[in-house]
């Protein structure tokens, strides 16, 4: 069976090398070691030496040579919108107090469809739409690294 051994940040390895693509949810982004199949349908073992978050773009290393390419899958996300800064700041509080991951963008606020959540967003004011997206959520501050590449939560 192939064996994806390393992660390469989106941008630093040769995309013409790739020899496919694996289309994953975020929680399935997330991991070190577990049998995947790629869009082809083949099977192959992610085998890395630490727990990392994949990425859109990231290229997996494969045993012998090739890389597959990581496509993030669009999942069911609530997108929150608010009439200003100060509302959609008390948002992610109340967001962040409930330890739901997010995704925090321009004036927006990303999360899984939560039919509870959606009620509560609505009670505070909040505007929420119901969109098809990649879900990257923040990783957060003791995830060490500072960004959303390669982080160690063992």
């Amino acid at each position: 069976m192939r064996r994806a051994t390393a992660v390469h940040a989106a941008g630093s390895w040769p995309e013409a090398q790739a020899s496919g693509s694996v289309t994953l949810t975020y929680d399935d982004r997330f991991r070190r070691r577990v049998r995947l199949t790629d869009d082809a349908g083949e099977p192959f073992l992610l085998d890395l030496a630490r727990a990392q978050v994949l990425n859109e773009g990231d290229g997996l290393d494969l045993e012998g040579g090739g890389y597959l390419r990581v496509r993030a899958a669009p999942e069911r996300l609530a997108e929150v919108h608010c009439h200003g800064e100060g509302d959609l700041a008390r948002v992610a509080w109340h967001l962040g107090n409930r330890h739901l991951p997010v995704e925090i963008g321009k004036g927006v606020v990303r999360l899984r469809w939560d039919h509870v959540i959606v009620g509560m967003l609505h009670g505070l004011g909040a505007h929420v739409h119901e969109v098809m997206a990649p879900f990257t959520p923040e990783q957060g501050a003791y995830s060490g690294g500072g960004g959303h590449h390669h982080h160690d939560h063992d």
